[in-house]
């Protein structure tokens, strides 16, 4: 594969995408658990999994040399990039598929936590990261605090979804 240079710029507004989308994603979610909790449940499938996944997918796999950019790193062979970003692409999609098609709050739960463990494998990385490797120890570190912070909403939701899920009719 022939080296070819990118800047960080795209991947950098699709990351703030996600942080966007990740943040209008929870509040909403919030928001409905109180007034209509299936609702809520298809919103946290659809924002959380389905478009932070598919914006996910974009970065590392569409736009991979401009994530490295963004990342400080750069490499000739992204295969594992493009890997990440088919696994965000396929778990996106079953979730924007149960939200929109209203497969009920078990399978927007199962997609919140099929995610959330996806990206809990992820923070365990940043984690030991953070800890061993200095050269990328701060970065690490911020991905730790917002990883971890996604995840515990993922696994929050998707609990709340398959609790939710023992009363609706399938």
């Amino acid at each position: 594969m022939a080296r070819t240079t990118a800047g960080p710029a795209i991947a950098s507004v699709l990351f703030d995408a996600t942080i966007v989308a990740t943040i209008i994603g929870i509040f909403v979610t919030i928001y409905f658990l109180f007034i209509n909790p299936d609702l809520a449940y298809r919103v946290a499938a659809a924002t959380l999994v389905g478009i932070v996944g598919l914006l996910s997918f974009l970065r590392h796999s569409a736009f991979y040399r401009s994530d490295q950019a963004r990342m400080g790193w750069a490499q000739d062979r992204p295969e594992f990039q493009l890997e990440v970003g088919y696994a965000n692409l396929a778990i996106g999609l079953i979730a924007l598929m149960a939200a929109g098609l209203n497969w009920g709050p078990l399978a927007c739960g199962l997609s919140l936590l099929t995610y959330g463990t996806y990206l809990l494998c992820a923070l365990l990385l940043h984690a030991y990261e953070a800890m061993y490797v200095v050269e990328i120890r701060a970065r690490a570190t911020k991905s730790v605090i917002n990883t971890a912070f996604f995840v515990a909403a993922l696994y929050i939701f998707g609990l709340l979804a398959l609790a939710g899920s023992h009363s609706a009719p399938f």
